[in-house]
């Protein structure tokens, strides 16, 4: 809309509004008025603020986008921040299931599962909550239609996992403890090892462990056109993470956070940004830094350093023992004919973690075409052609 359009529209709006009874005109994302529509927005606000009946509100999720000048027209400014105070959150989950829920387990059940968690957030677990109960279910800790991953859902890794517990769950549930014995916990972990190991649902079931907001950092997410932006988001997501109980998760730590001799001007200002957040974690803060590479030797090793990935756990293609535990773990839900027998000739097949769920999913869907709710070895057989493994299976 050209800037005289805008200006007509607001006037239009300013005639309608009453001078005879009290009036909010709520201005939602106010930063996308800024620029060459900010001089009309400001002769709008300071009309309102004129008018004695009148108040004029304005959101934004981006205050740094917010021109001084429309700030300056505000006379308070309110932070609004997904509440980490526990009292606070059992007040808002009993007003929202009032009259809905009374079982004071399951409301409080509910106020550790949003712990750190947006307002819009907050009510989408509630509102699941009322529908699985309505609907006879169980209320459980964890949603898993809502893709959580608990330690049990893993196989194989059982020595990987009581490092985690180790380095990750007991800093954040054992605090007090750490703090008397003045023990100091990594502020970071780095799982390294070959793709499709487990790495990320790793990071996801010590987020479900300690019930902590999992915060996966997306490389598209974090580059950004404007000068300086890539580094605001970084620390966004920082903030968002101090909030509550945390893990930040760097996949792929290397693609983006890598060698400074070799990242561009981007990528070394991200990573100077990634060291200044981790060195200013406050010693109180409930964040850990998860992070994964396929290739450790591409990492800059200043960011190896103690009080940065100071913990560094490989993470190894499964042995015949432990693909046997992924297997069982994987087709625990299906009927299988014959299940031990197959499950145990299928674990000679050197396949990593991934790799078994790509070959458990061919086989249901050659079940699917065979319209059968049993998995035979022909279905299994056809998803070893299908996924193109080399080993042989007989």
């Amino acid at each position: 809309m050209a800037t005289g359009g805008q200006h007509t529209g607001l006037k239009q709006l300013l005639a309608k509004l009453p001078n005879d009874k009290p009036t909010l005109v709520w201005l939602a994302d106010i930063e996308l008025f800024c620029g060459l529509y900010c001089h009309v927005v400001e002769g709008f606000l300071a009309s309102v603020k004129a008018m004695p009946q009148c108040i004029a509100a304005m959101t934004t999720r981006y205050s740094d986008r917010v021109a001084t000048s429309l700030r300056s027209l505000a006379d308070d400014h309110i932070n609004l921040v997904a509440s980490g105070n526990k009292t606070e959150r059992m007040r808002l989950c009993r007003w929202f299931l009032r009259g809905e829920i009374d079982d004071g387990s399951i409301i409080e059940d509910a106020a550790m599962r949003t712990q750190g968690k947006s307002a819009a957030e907050t009510f989408a677990v509630l509102a699941d909550t009322v529908n699985r109960h309505k609907g006879g279910m169980e209320v459980e800790k964890d949603n898993a239609q809502l893709g959580v991953v608990r330690w049990e859902d893993i196989g194989g890794l059982d020595d990987i996992i009581d490092e985690l517990k180790e380095s990750i769950v007991w800093p954040i549930l054992r605090r007090d403890q750490f703090r008397k014995l003045g023990i100091r916990p990594p502020r970071g972990v780095l799982l390294y090892g070959p793709p499709g190991t487990g790495k990320t649902m790793l990071a996801k079931a010590a987020a479900t462990e300690v019930l902590a907001n999992f915060i996966p950092i997306a490389i598209p997410d974090l580059i950004k056109g404007e000068v300086g932006e890539s580094e605001k988001a970084l620390a966004a997501v920082f903030e968002t993470a101090k909030r509550g109980p945390s893990i930040v998760f760097l996949d792929e730590i290397e693609a983006i956070f890598g060698s400074r001799d070799q990242a561009g001007e981007v990528g070394k200002k991200l990573i100077s940004q990634l060291f200044l957040e981790m060195d200013n974690i406050p010693d109180d803060a409930h964040l850990v830094v998860l992070a994964a590479t396929n290739a450790p030797h591409l990492m800059d090793e200043s960011i190896l350093r103690p009080g940065r990935l100071d913990k560094k756990i490989h993470v190894p293609r499964p042995g015949y023992a432990s693909r046997r535990d992924i297997l069982g773990r994987t087709t625990k839900h299906l009927d299988i004919d014959n299940r031990e027998e197959l499950i145990a000739t299928l674990a000679e097949l050197e396949m990593s973690g991934a790799e078994i769920k790509a070959l458990v999913r061919a086989a249901c869907y050659s079940a699917i075409q065979r319209g059968s709710k049993v998995l035979t070895e022909s279905d299994f057989d056809s998803a070893v052609e299908a996924t193109h493994f080399q080993n042989e299976f007989s």
